[in-house]
């Protein structure tokens, strides 16, 4: 018989018996929610990536459980009960940690423009003759054209790839308004010696990337704009180290790389692979949307963390990035880190009405 328990009042022992329900059960059910998330939907990323499969992601669940991850949970477990908004914040992360039924929050006014294809021009018998007869009237006339008209073809030919060029940069699946906080890096990235310098830089950098990204991001059910994080991580540069000993184009540090897969080692540090970074970088931001549920707080979460994120979203009641934002509950480098990636995003889809193509003359970038 264990005498001490009797010696312990009984308003204790429930007092207690409160406290252990309290501070534990919201840690121990965001632990069981990322890891019901984490076994029913984890593609590895990484172990294979010759295969498709790996690129099917689902709309929503966690592809890894992180320690960030489930701490983060627990904060806003914790907080829900005295919150009604973060109750209700709280039921919707645990859906898209599920998978089930879930929603984004997409509280920032940044959407998802998703792609549709062309629509098929149904043909009848009719048009079948009419589209015959022009094609061999076409191709009378073009036997017949002269030299003068070949010439004028090619430059018109010319001219239509050029523009085709200048909308390579972007491929418009984010839709956002602007604000004074994105407008004062549109200015810096436009109007400033530096800044300038910096956004050709990585829009000719770009170009070596933007496909592979691209594809990855879409693959993952990431928007593809949302690969021009890159440029404010790294300037789209794969040999970048921070002080932080964060590297390539993605800034992985250590600990997060590792998370996901990628070897950091001596003689081999797989964040310096371009290809294997940008689909960890895939991976984790859709890890992150699916906790947020909304795009500026997944690039928040990006720069700052998780936890940090999560505890502004506490402390404010609310998971709204402008709110944040406004509030200064962000770290000030956090606080530029987003809407730097959207001035970067409208930018990039603006290159050539900005002077900021790679064909731009480096001089007179200079001399601006």
């Amino acid at each position: 018989m264990r005498l001490g328990r009797f010696l312990v009042p009984r308003f204790e022992q429930c007092r207690i018996k409160n406290i252990v329900i309290r501070k534990v059960l919201p840690t121990i059910v965001a632990s069981l929610a990322i890891s019901i998330a984490t076994s029913s939907t984890a593609p590895d990323l990484i172990a294979n990536p010759n295969s498709d499969d790996a690129y099917n992601a689902p709309s929503f669940g966690l592809s890894r459980q992180r320690p960030a991850f489930r701490k983060a949970m627990s904060m806003l477990a914790d907080a829900a009960p005295a919150n009604e908004r973060l109750a209700d914040y709280y039921e919707r992360v645990i859906k898209r940690v599920n998978d089930v039924d879930a929603d984004a929050e997409d509280s920032s006014c940044v959407k998802v423009i998703p792609k549709r294809s062309a629509p098929r021009v149904k043909r009848n018998a009719y048009s079948t003759v009419a589209s015959a007869m022009i094609a061999e009237a076409a191709t009378q006339l073009s036997n017949e054209a002269s030299s003068t008209s070949d010439s004028l073809t090619q430059e018109s030919d010319t001219n239509r790839d050029s523009k085709n060029d200048r909308q390579q940069f972007t491929v418009g699946d984010l839709a956002f308004e602007t604000n004074p906080a994105i407008e004062q890096w549109v200015n810096y990235y436009t109007t400033t010696g530096v800044g300038r310098r910096t956004m050709t830089i990585g829009i000719d950098r770009s170009t070596t990337y933007l496909e592979m990204a691209r594809a990855e991001f879409r693959n993952a059910g990431v928007p593809e704009d949302m690969v021009w994080l890159a440029f404010v991580e790294s300037v789209w540069n794969p040999r970048a180290v921070s002080p932080a000993a964060a590297g390539g184009i993605w800034q992985f540090i250590p600990a997060t790389a590792t998370d996901y897969g990628l070897k950091v080692e001596r003689g081999n540090d797989e964040r310096a692979d371009p290809f294997k970074q940008t689909r960890v970088a895939a991976a984790y931001l859709h890890d992150l949307y699916t906790i947020f549920g909304d795009w500026t707080l997944a690039m928040a979460a990006y720069n700052s963390g998780e936890p940090r994120v999560m505890g502004a979203i506490v402390k404010n009641g609310n998971a709204n990035f402008w709110e944040l934002y406004d509030k200064q509950l962000l770290p000030k480098e956090t606080c530029d880190y987003v809407p730097k990636i959207l001035a970067a995003i409208k930018l990039a889809g603006e290159a050539d009405i900005y002077g900021l193509s790679p064909q731009t003359d480096p001089a007179a970038v200079s001399a601006d």
